[in-house]
């Protein structure tokens, strides 16, 4: 029979350098087949931190999420999460920018020093 497999990635345009991930979707048995070729498209072991004791194809780069269209829908909440945090950069960013902070003179006096 036919089986869909998805792989989603990330690690942007410094992937390659600093380590990606594969996020793989799909029947059990159509991804351990295919195994051993995310094992040669992953990053492998040494291009990413790894905590201690993880198990599994992880600290390789690549990770079975779970059935058909899983790696996808793993992307797209590390991609909303990736965004949500790069507004909140730019909200803080800007709420610095409008406050003037870092730009008045301050007096230097005991309490205030380092």
């Amino acid at each position: 029979g036919i089986h869909l497999v998805d792989v989603g990635t990330s690690g942007g345009v410094w992937g390659l350098e600093r380590g990606y991930c594969l996020m793989i979707g799909g029947p059990d048995v159509a991804v351990q087949h295919l195994d051993s070729i995310f094992a040669t498209l992953a990053p492998g072991a040494d291009a990413g931190s790894n905590p201690p004791g993880d198990a599994g194809t992880a600290p390789f780069g690549y990770l079975h999420c779970g059935p058909s269209g899983a790696g996808h829908f793993v992307k797209m909440v590390h991609n909303g999460i990736e965004y949500g945090v790069m507004a909140a950069y730019a909200e803080g960013m800007n709420i610095l920018k409008s406050a003037n902070a870092g730009k008045r003179q301050r007096t230097a006096d005991a309490e205030t020093s380092p």
